[in-house]
């Protein structure tokens, strides 16, 4: 059911969204303070990063899976497999800068990909607004690390 924009915001998600922004904020404040730990908190804020990337997607699987959507599914194991991949294979930096290529991407195609259109538009915004935290902080993590 698309929203007309009548629909109130569950008060959880703006919450919740905002509360999952912690370790991307913290994390390049925790490298300027504590350079010496530079490689441990590189290696949490990455497995923080694969973790949200992997949820983010893992949501289109269910909805791609329950609308019979093969590009959905496509789509999603495509970003899951160039994460887990990219964790593998990169340096923790470049794999900070890899995560903030993912996070504006998994937005940009929500948007056009039609399986989200009915998504309602606070989710939109919100999802904006966290994505330009979390990849500006994926940034800074990286020119540090």
């Amino acid at each position: 059911m698309a929203d007309n924009g009548s629909n109130p915001v569950p008060p959880v998600a703006p919450w919740l969204g905002r509360a999952g922004l912690i370790p991307f904020i913290a994390g390049p404040a925790a490298l300027y303070f504590y350079p010496g730990y530079s490689p441990l908190i590189g290696e949490v804020i990455e497995t923080y990063a694969l973790s949200l990337i992997c949820f983010l997607v893992g949501r289109r699987w269910g909805l791609g899976l329950g609308r019979r959507r093969a590009s959905a599914l496509v789509i999603s194991n495509a970003v899951v497999l160039a994460a887990f991949f990219g964790n593998i294979a990169l340096a923790t930096g470049d794999f900070l800068l890899l995560s903030a290529v993912l996070f504006p991407a998994t937005v940009l195609l929500e948007r056009v990909h039609s399986l989200f259109r009915p998504q309602p538009r606070y989710y939109a915004r919100l999802r904006v607004q966290l994505t330009v935290v979390a990849t500006l902080s994926l940034l800074l993590s990286a020119l540090q690390v």
